[in-house]
């Protein structure tokens, strides 16, 4: 199109015809401008494309993280139930005056389980990812991105609002099984790790039972709320 227009002018140039080829001038111009649009027109067809496609891979990994999510919460929830069933059961045979121990497996089993009680809460990678970049801009449905904001706000108060205390109780909890434990080489012996704790050991924590029974009160209690926390994530 733009050769033939050049014949034109050429033509009309050599026959000195300067009103027409002014009109072809425009013309070949105006075919130029045209063709700039079109090209702008297509470009930007084709960001949108790719940014629909972006789009849809985020949400699809969104949705993704949020059912791991989901599932992380009922295995934490699950965790906590029973790991306050372990302090149920060494709270009630710490209330005996003569505390018999008949299952000495069972009973480090839930004594140990009972000794932590620290924070859960870890920060979402693809959520965390979306915000810094500003890429949180491609996902048209502001609806769900209102609700996804809400939704971590949410996770992060709840966590944040109870961080302290289970990880002072836990802290207190470790020491004190050291300090029990100090009298045996159960912890300093690799070769003892992951095998039954010795006697002493056993007789070593009833001496302190009262000590065990005040924090264990506190890990109780923060695994009943961790349950309830689970429960409203979930």
């Amino acid at each position: 199109m733009l050769k033939f227009f050049r014949r034109i002018r050429q033509h009309l140039l050599s026959e000195n015809k300067l009103s027409k080829y002014s009109f072809y001038a425009i013309g070949e111009i105006l075919l130029v401008v045209i063709g700039i649009l079109i090209a702008l027109q297509i470009n930007n067809w084709n960001n949108e494309r790719n940014n629909d496609k972006i789009e849809q891979q985020y949400i699809a990994r969104l949705v993704n993280e949020l059912k791991k999510e989901i599932k992380t919460y009922e295995r934490l929830r699950d965790g906590f139930e029973r790991q306050n069933q372990s302090v149920q059961n060494l709270l009630e045979l710490w209330k005996e005056d003569n505390p018999v121990v008949k299952d000495t497996a069972k009973f480090w089993n839930e004594f140990f389980a009972g000794s932590g009680a620290g924070p859960w809460h870890k920060e979402p990678v693809i959520w965390t990812q979306l915000v810094q970049s500003g890429e949180l801009k491609l996902i048209d449905d502001q609806e769900s991105i209102e609700a996804l904001f809400t939704h971590y706000a949410d996770v992060k108060s709840t966590a944040d609002n109870y961080r302290e205390y289970p990880t002072q109780t836990t802290n207190e909890a470790r020491k004190l099984i050291a300090t029990t434990f100090a009298e045996t080489d159960f912890l300093l012996n690799p070769a003892r790790r992951g095998r039954k704790p010795p006697s002493e050991a056993l007789d070593a924590v009833f001496l302190n039972k009262d000590q065990y029974r005040v924090i264990f009160v506190r890990v109780a209690i923060i695994a009943s709320i961790h349950i309830g926390s689970m429960e409203q994530l979930i």
